[in-house]
């Protein structure tokens, strides 16, 4: 998955109290977490930090989630990346999907199913290398 961080997981969402949320709970599941509340601070964090996985919100109030999945995908390839969003289109998610995005999550979401996801999933990377 990564070499840098096994556990570390970047949250980015312009909402505060999403990003409070995930934290919380996915600090309690042991990992983490890195975040950011607009493209800018996103694409710092991407490009000075060992991160293991992403949740990305897509509508950023600076430049588009999917502009940083791009610019996450050149520093971290093979590293699982979520989309959350209340704003979803088949041609959104299509785009997410051939970026390597894991999932598409629409708001609201049951944040305990998508820290279990992020959870198995981290593991499932580490069993494999």
């Amino acid at each position: 998955m990564c070499a840098e961080s096994r556990s570390r997981v970047l949250v980015v969402d312009d909402e505060a109290l999403i990003r409070w949320s995930l934290r919380e709970r996915l600090q309690a599941a042991g990992l983490e977490v890195l975040e950011a509340g607009d493209g800018a601070d996103a694409l710092d964090l991407i490009s000075h930090n060992g991160i293991c996985a992403a949740l990305l919100d897509l509508r950023l109030p600076d430049i588009s989630g999917l502009d940083v999945l791009k610019a996450f995908r050149v520093h971290h390839p093979d590293c699982p990346v979520w989309i959350m969003t209340a704003y979803g289109t088949a041609a959104v998610e299509e785009l997410a999907e051939r970026l390597g995005v894991r999932g598409f999550l629409n708001k609201p979401f049951d944040i305990e199913e998508l820290v279990a996801t992020v959870v198995s999933a981290m593991a499932e990377s580490d069993e494999s290398e």
